[in-house]
């Protein structure tokens, strides 16, 4: 089947237009995006605007305010499709602020509308966030609004196991301690974007960062971890070696009382757990 074959889609089922033809002045390609709501204006019943290019022509900064919407494994099109939907031009009006009851419904709706979401986690990330609204919760959250529509949330701690991720991951590499105070490092939870407003991550993740207090945000991905739409605005922090773990596991804690055969005992008679002395961020 080619574009030739390919059937009419009946009248109402059409949502977008697009554009077939777009030039403008280098020195003003800054401001390409204003045209978009006249654009829209022209086509009042429909909610999309499609471009589609071949992937090897660079972006320009029209581009930059649309979705690159990812091809499929069986996908031959030699073009790369973008879209932005009509209510993506409100951006300049979305305000971040805590989470609040009245944000509950509409949480809900986003949470379930997510198409990750698995049996019942969505009750369950709701309960978190009605929790991260009392006072004793270890959580924050907060919600982005768009008008009267919640289009984002987020859930994230009030602090963190910082002795940990320093002993066990390279965080120098990125972050310079001293700069940051002890109560400016953060976790996020759990996070949920309007796809529509995915464009805007970086500007949610600041004020994220504003209202929270935090110069720093730290994401965990485990086994089971659902990677959020936010992780292509992280960096990805290398983990430390351990080498003497390969001989013996290390507990820093305890020590075993009842030596092994063949094992040289101190004067107490305990042997201590290879590694005692070792600092857990020394990797030679």
């Amino acid at each position: 089947m080619d574009l030739t074959t390919i059937p009419d889609p009946p009248e109402e089922a059409k949502n977008a237009f697009a554009i077939t033809l777009f030039c403008m002045e280098a020195a003003v390609d800054s401001r390409s995006i204003d045209f978009l709501k006249y654009a829209f204006n022209l086509y009042p019943d429909r909610d999309y605007l499609i471009v589609t290019q071949p992937h090897t022509v660079p972006e320009n900064a029209l581009l930059g305010k649309f979705t690159l919407a990812p091809k499929t494994m069986n996908n031959t099109f030699s073009h790369v499709l973008y879209l932005i939907h009509r209510d993506y031009l409100l951006e300049q009006d979305i305000q971040v602020n805590r989470t609040t009851t009245d944000d509950y419904d509409m949480i809900s709706d986003l949470l379930f509308s997510n198409p990750t979401v698995t049996n019942d986690s969505p009750e369950i990330t709701l309960g978190m966030f009605k929790q991260a609204t009392s006072a004793d919760s270890p959580w924050l959250a907060f919600s982005a609004r768009v008008e009267d529509s919640v289009v984002a949330a987020f859930l994230i701690s009030k602090d963190v196991n910082l002795d940990y991720y320093v002993s066990h991951f390279h965080v120098q590499d990125q972050i310079l301690m001293g700069e940051h105070d002890r109560k400016g490092h953060s976790r996020l939870v759990y996070s949920i974007i309007n796809p529509i407003f995915e464009k805007s991550t970086r500007f949610l993740l600041k004020e994220l960062l504003r209202l929270s207090d935090k110069t720093s945000l730290y994401f965990e991905v485990q086994a089971k971890t659902v990677i959020p739409t936010v992780f292509h605005e992280l960096v990805h922090i290398r983990s430390r070696r351990f080498p003497h773990f390969l001989d013996r596991k290390w507990d820093h804690e305890r020590y075993d009382p009842k030596p092994e055969d063949g094992e040289p005992a101190n004067e107490d008679g305990v042997i201590p757990i290879d590694g005692r002395e070792r600092d857990p961020l020394d990797e030679n």
